[in-house]
């Protein structure tokens, strides 16, 4: 049984003054190890330095645990602050190595190029998506 049940939720994180990120869902569940979104959320991570920059996240199920590692499941979609963006349908999350990884299909999309990526046998990236590893990938490049 859960703890606690949250309906509609708007969590504000800040340190120091500053949001570090913002979360939305219609459903967390805590229970004693780890969180629930059943309903899956909205995740807005604010950069460090400037919070006009943030990467946003939203998914349909994601289970948090220890609020270190994250599994997040169904209609996976990730925009970095510069417009890049990651789909897919399952990922994994290690806050702690500050990596996402996962075995599944994957596209990504760069906003300043207009590349196209699919990785066929699942990626390894930076939180941040600057540095990303695709496994078995082809794709579409512009010719100007």
């Amino acid at each position: 049984m859960p703890k606690n049940i949250f309906v509609k939720t708007n969590l504000f994180y800040k340190e120091k003054g500053l949001l570090k990120f913002f979360i939305y869902s219609p459903v967390i569940k805590e229970y004693a190890f780890y969180t629930l979104f059943p309903n899956g959320l909205i995740l807005f991570i604010y950069d460090k330095k400037n919070t006009n920059q943030y990467t946003y996240i939203s998914a349909n199920w994601v289970k948090s645990i220890y609020k270190i590692f994250y599994h997040i499941k169904g209609n996976i979609k990730i925009m970095s602050y510069k417009g890049d963006i990651l789909k897919t349908e399952e990922i994994f999350w290690d806050r702690r190595k500050k990596k996402i990884f996962n075995k599944k299909y994957t596209t990504i999309i760069s906003h300043s190029n207009g590349i196209i990526l699919h990785a066929t046998n699942g990626i390894e990236a930076s939180e941040d998506l600057k540095k990303i590893r695709l496994k078995n990938i082809s794709g579409t490049f512009p010719i100007k």
